[in-house]
């Protein structure tokens, strides 16, 4: 019961930023997109660079970016399979992203420092960072093909500010370099405002609502893949590699375990809002999530995480 209450309150202080998102597009009519921009071009890349570049990486480490890569991947394409039967236009793509990302920086990294250990702290960073290479390279090629060619949808996909950011990253942890110190404090508070910048990107989106209405079928699709299917991923992995090789330890099981507990990503009202195509619908998806979560995270948790 603890652990319910900890995990619980601490979610409703991340969720007062969407509040604050609220607040500041109704009332002071604050642009989203202009944040938006903000965080997806210039505040994510420095936090995406700054998280390997302060990592000692090792082929231990780096194999569980592969591990959450290939399961978002191959929760991707399953679902678009399933999503294309109901959806001919591009909601197909944005559920097929939805599917494989989740909403495990803006939201999760929080409770993740305050339950974690550095050492399974690095381990679901380093998790997070192969759902982001998914979410910057698939994920985000699968949104903007509905829009371009292959060819242009590829290119888009290099430009991409995340995924060029954490590749230097690497880069330079793999180079022997380290950061100077006096921008650990200036990386930190980088880190910091990633995680609020992304929740208040939420609330702004719905202050853009002019009727709250919610596209069930839409907003059904998201939920199982998220709450259900993404969980029973992560758990298969778990249970086939504690039954035949056991390279793992429960510090990784608890780290993948958190990573599939977090809802839907903010970066989906980004990315909806980039190729304009529904966002407040995407932001009313995406918030109903955090409301869901704030009981599914607490209770997941309490049940399945062994701290």
């Amino acid at each position: 019961m603890a652990i319910f209450n900890f995990v619980f309150f601490k979610i409703i202080a991340i969720l007062l930023n969407v509040i604050i998102g609220f607040l500041a597009g109704k009332w002071s009519k604050v642009d989203r997109d202009s944040i938006a921009g903000l965080l997806f071009y210039f505040i994510a890349p420095i936090v995406f660079f700054s998280i390997p570049a302060h990592t000692k990486l090792d082929l231990h480490e780096i194999s569980i970016a592969i591990v959450t890569f290939v399961i978002a991947s191959a929760l991707c394409y399953l679902s678009r399979l399933v999503f294309k039967r109901y959806w001919q236009d591009a909601t197909q793509n944005i559920l097929a992203m939805a599917a494989g990302t989740a909403n495990t920086g803006y939201f999760m990294l929080p409770i993740a420092a305050k339950l974690f250990d550095e050492y399974t702290l690095s381990l679901y960073m380093m998790a997070t960072i192969g759902v982001s290479i998914y979410e910057s390279s698939i994920g985000f090629y699968i949104c903007v093909k509905s829009l371009k060619n292959t060819r242009e949808s590829i290119i888009q996909v290099l430009k991409f500010p995340n995924l060029n950011a954490f590749i230097l990253g690497c880069i330079f942890s793999l180079a022997g370099l380290t950061l100077p110190k006096f921008l650990d404090s200036f990386i930190a508070d980088m880190i910091k405002v990633y995680s609020v910048l992304g929740m208040i990107i939420i609330g702004l989106s719905v202050s853009n609502l002019v009727k709250f209405t919610v596209d069930s079928r839409f907003t059904l699709a998201a939920f199982i893949s998220k709450f259900i299917f993404y969980p029973l991923a992560i758990n298969i992995f778990i249970i086939l590699d504690k039954i035949t090789f056991a390279i793992y330890t429960t510090s990784h099981y608890n780290a993948l375990k958190l990573l599939s507990l977090a809802p839907m990503a903010a970066n989906i009202i980004v990315i909806s809002s980039i190729i304009k195509f529904h966002p407040e619908r995407s932001a009313a998806t995406v918030l109903l999530s955090c409301i869901f979560a704030l009981f599914y995270i607490p209770l997941m948790i309490a049940l399945t995480l062994q701290l």
